[in-house]
């Protein structure tokens, strides 16, 4: 049975949908090993040059281009008694036209800092606007909200405290 050039062309357009669904998923799997791995340079590639909106609850808060994100983890996140790690789930992500894109992320993030002797375990959503650059998918916008937090203080007895578990980041100490 013959097709014509619209059967073609709609099924090109689905295929093209779905390779930059795939592209965009392999983009935040980067992201996020990028942060856990330190390397300041490839989580700065994965957004895009020039405006963004960044707005993340916590200490890094809202940023308006990847450099201030850059100098945010390189002072807070990249020291090494700070563990950490994202896990990233059920993304939602929608092609919007051939260079625009959307997505709604879970993340539980683990971070250990050995200094404090201090667990978190934060849960929460990433809900990110993307734009094909160049033939590349980046991050033109993103924000963070927290659903779920569960902060512990451990002792090297064995002994665990519950600091905090609740549905918002606990207040940053004074001197922090």
């Amino acid at each position: 049975m013959p097709h014509d050039s619209s059967d073609l062309t709609a099924l090109l357009d689905r295929v093209e949908a779905l390779e930059a669904i795939e592209a965009i998923k392999r983009l935040k799997a980067r992201y996020w090993y990028s942060c856990d791995q330190k390397d300041v340079e490839a989580v700065r590639a994965c957004f895009a040059d020039g405006v963004v909106e960044i707005d993340y609850d916590g200490p890094a808060s809202t940023l308006q281009h990847r450099d201030e994100l850059y100098d945010v983890f390189q002072e807070l996140g990249c020291k090494p008694n700070i563990v950490e790690v994202h896990h990233g789930s059920a993304p939602q992500i929608e092609r919007v036209d051939e260079t625009h894109g959307t997505g709604v992320w879970g993340l539980v993030y683990d971070l250990i800092d050995t200094e404090r002797k201090t667990m978190h375990r934060v849960g929460g959503y990433y809900h990110d606007r993307y734009e094909r650059i160049d033939g590349a998918w980046k991050i033109r916008a993103t924000r963070f909200r927290v659903v779920s937090v569960v902060a512990l203080r451990y002792e090297s007895e064995g002994d665990v405290k519950l600091l905090l578990a609740g549905n918002a980041l606990p207040a940053p100490r004074q001197g922090d």
